[in-house]
């Protein structure tokens, strides 16, 4: 038995074999955790999915005519008391007649159906409650009505639909992102003065593209006269700028996770977001993060002027 090594005596001869960076291992553990919850995400997603296959399936006896007739809208999911989901073999037609589907006396009592229902459970929640209505089990159990028709439409098919492909084609031809908020504030004078100085009385949000062109402006005036509440007024302004600043920034991101949920290209890779509008860099983004970055992991560009010349500021990649 090797004998037992304690921390050197002072003065003693110490090497150091490697290093610990605890604040990466951190990081990294946590960015492994989000990756598994968005793993377990995307197979809820498509777990409800194969829950209104497999009814499908028992109504028409596993008919492989994909036309085959049959009628059901809903499933009744019960929320058991450890968090897990299970079905009871109730079924709802599109008229709301409440039926039963054909199951064994033993098992797991609707077959595949409940194989994919147990995919669901308290935790991915967010994902399949969204496709659900409220219901009760005849026992009093908390239990939720599946709507078929919407579990079985995964991402990848909304987003093949024409209305999405045309956000796509918005979204690539319009952004030279990421646009940014650019504020003027005047006094009753009509001179320029800070943003936050409290003789501003009218103040102009200007939305600013990656080339410096401005894009849209919101613009408020809060003197007092002019508002009855001023400060929440200003507030309401800035938050609308913003909104719009970030647009298309938070739609890109939204529509890389559906893709992610879909079970298509996985978001957590870096995508192609736009290329910096004063150096030419390729900036990404990805479901990990949504500030565009280049592949060096730089976020920023030199110094710019703002609009109308006004004094030079460090600003992300334009």
């Amino acid at each position: 038995m090797a004998p037992e090594t304690r921390y050197p005596a002072r003065g003693s001869p110490v090497t150091t074999p490697y290093t610990v960076d605890d604040s990466s291992l951190t990081v990294a553990l946590d960015e492994a955790h989000e990756r598994i919850k968005r793993a377990e995400e995307r197979l809820a997603r498509i777990a409800c999915a194969h829950i209104a296959a497999a009814v499908r399936d028992i109504l028409t006896d596993h008919h492989p005519d994909p036309d085959a007739p049959f009628d059901a809208a809903h499933l009744r999911l019960i929320l058991l008391p450890l968090g897990t989901v299970e079905a009871d073999g109730t079924y709802w037609t599109t008229t709301g007649e409440a039926r039963r589907l054909s199951i064994p006396a033993a098992g797991y009592g609707a077959g595949d159906v409940n194989g994919w229902a147990h995919q669901l459970n308290d935790y991915n929640r967010d994902i399949w409650m969204p496709l659900c209505q409220s219901d009760t089990a005849p026992d009093g159990t908390i239990a939720y009505r599946l709507d078929l028709a919407q579990a079985v439409a995964l991402p990848p098919e909304i987003q093949n639909m024409p209305r999405m492909a045309e956000i796509r084609d918005r979204l690539t031809a319009a952004a030279r992102n990421p646009w940014y908020i650019d504020p003027y504030a005047w006094d009753r004078h009509g001179a320029l003065v800070a943003d936050d100085d409290p003789a501003a009385t009218h103040t102009d949000f200007h939305i600013m593209d990656a080339e410096g062109l401005r894009v849209a402006e919101v613009s408020v005036n809060h003197e007092p006269g002019d508002s009855e509440d001023p400060t929440a007024d200003l507030a309401v302004s800035r938050a609308s700028a913003e909104f719009i600043a970030q647009a298309p920034q938070d739609l890109a991101y939204v529509m890389a996770y559906l893709e992610h949920l879909g079970g298509g290209e996985d978001a957590e890779l870096p995508h192609l977001h736009s290329a910096c509008g004063h150096c030419g860099t390729q900036l990404y983004t990805s479901a990990v993060s949504e500030t565009p970055t280049a592949l060096d992991g730089s976020t920023r560009c030199g110094n710019r002027l703002t609009w109308l010349g006004l004094p030079r500021q460090h600003l992300p990649h334009p």
